[in-house]
């Protein structure tokens, strides 16, 4: 039975290998393209709701303006039902707005604790549905390993499942080059992008690239993975500097030297392709048994820089 007094679930995040960046529609956060991504262990938000007399948010012990969530929970209430204001209570063990899905894991951890909270019995598609309202990535931190959301043609068909593939030795090296704010939000940068007279041809070209993505992770073929997510993270990235609504970038010097780092690497013989997601942050696709040497390699170079493994993560959980 459900505890009326809170009801407490872990997500963790997840990083796209093939992007989510640009909606077709704002309002429903209906995407232009379909898109694949890694759930990792080492990052999530744990989430607690609890019965309050005012929707409040609390980040790690720290009360923050809570307006997104509000909004959010009022979505909710109009799709499920009312319910009782909520105190949401989040610990975030990952970085904030720096490009490390910080948004997917929280928005998924707040969706399913509700969801347990109100004692509705949905699927987790149901629920990636639901947490799409609140963060687009959000959709796919719902499940273990790798998952895809479909971008659907309307609210009800744009959700993620997962998506199953034989058992892969993958790593990710990431690369924290810095974990303050961003300065253009992943909504704005979206806008932004799709301004871009390459949008179109990016939108297609993505399209293909998951289809060719689905082969190599069933082909176990780490190689091919890793080249289409740095083609299609670094053309995602192309869209930002070549917008005509204020140009902008998300990479920094440091971000710069570590992708000639990636290309060095693989010069002398490493598995290293990077994929970027809306911030500076690099992380550098391999396996399992290179991590340690790549992440060794790398704080050789940058001293100031901090690295960590990330592998593969499970699904959506409750405490």
């Amino acid at each position: 039975m459900t505890d009326k007094k809170g009801q407490t679930a872990i997500a963790h995040t997840n990083i796209a290998f093939i992007k989510y960046w640009g909606k077709a529609d704002p309002k429903l956060n209906l995407p232009t393209t379909s898109s694949l991504s890694l759930t990792l262990d080492e990052y999530y938000t744990k989430t607690r709701v609890e019965k309050a007399t005012e929707d409040s948010l609390l980040i790690n012990e720290l009360p923050q303006d809570g307006k997104r969530v509000h909004q959010f929970l009022n979505i909710l209430r109009e799709e499920m039902g009312d319910f009782p204001p909520l105190r949401v209570i989040s610990e975030n063990r990952v970085p904030l707005s720096a490009g490390l899905a910080s948004s997917a894991s929280s928005f998924a951890a707040l969706t399913a604790a509700v969801a347990k909270f109100n004692n509705w019995d949905l699927s987790l598609e149901e629920l990636s549905r639901l947490a799409r309202r609140g963060s687009g990535s959000a959709t796919r931190s719902f499940f273990p390993g790798f998952a895809i959301w479909e971008k659907g043609t309307d609210d009800a068909d744009s959700y993620a499942k997962e998506f199953k593939t034989p058992e892969l030795p993958i790593a990710l090296v990431v690369c924290k080059i810095s974990g303050t704010v961003k300065k253009v939000s992943s909504s704005d940068g979206m806008r932004r992008a799709q301004t871009s007279p390459n949008y179109a041809a990016w939108v297609d070209e993505s399209a293909q690239q998951l289809a060719e993505m689905k082969k190599a992770l069933f082909s176990s073929d780490l190689e091919r993975v890793g080249q289409l997510a740095e083609a299609n993270a670094l053309a995602m990235h192309d869209l930002n500097l070549t917008a005509t609504d204020r140009r902008f970038t998300y990479f920094n010097q440091d971000t710069m030297k570590v992708l000639e780092q990636v290309k060095a690497l693989r010069k002398e013989g490493y598995l290293a392709y990077a994929t970027m997601d809306a911030g500076p942050n690099v992380k550098i696709i391999t396996n399992q048994e290179q991590a340690p040497k790549i992440k060794a390699y790398l704080a050789e170079r940058f001293r100031k820089i901090q690295f960590d493994i990330a592998t593969p993560g499970p699904g959506i959980s409750y405490e």
